[in-house]
């Protein structure tokens, strides 16, 4: 029977990797189940003409849901987001994404994330269910 790997953080996260020249450099700040970032995306991640792609929006999404994963003292990886987009993101535009860990259940977390404009109006939201692969070991 064959050994699963080991999850490894190499900072070329898409999301949320510091040194993906091409990745959306999310600054996530996680803790006690909840997870928050601010940004605002460009054109490069646009889908029609000044709108950011959907598919930006769902990567966004399951990495929040992934943070406030890892905040609860697990490595994730996603076994299943359900998204429902609300609105559309506009390049250019100030977007707050948050997320928190609602309830483990044996090797699974559930989530729900969304992401807000500045005036507060909702985006886009998800439901997650993240497999727990891992515990986070504290150095």
């Amino acid at each position: 029977m064959e050994k699963e790997e080991t999850l490894r953080i190499d900072n070329y996260c898409f999301v949320c990797g510091k040194e993906n020249p091409k990745g959306l450099k999310a600054k996530f700040i996680s803790s006690n189940g909840k997870a928050k970032a601010e940004m605002i995306l460009y054109k490069e991640y646009q889908g029609y003409s000044g709108i950011i792609h959907g598919g930006i929006i769902a990567a966004l999404l399951d990495e929040a849901c992934a943070y406030a994963g890892i905040s609860l003292g697990y490595y994730t990886v996603t076994a299943e987001i359900k998204i429902r987009y609300r609105k559309t993101l506009k390049v250019g535009e100030k977007i707050i994404i948050e997320a928190f860990a609602e309830q483990i259940k044996s090797k699974l977390i559930q989530a729900k994330a969304q992401i807000k404009d500045s005036k507060d109006t909702i985006i886009a939201e998800a439901e997650g269910k993240l497999i727990i692969k891992e515990k986070i070991e504290k150095s």
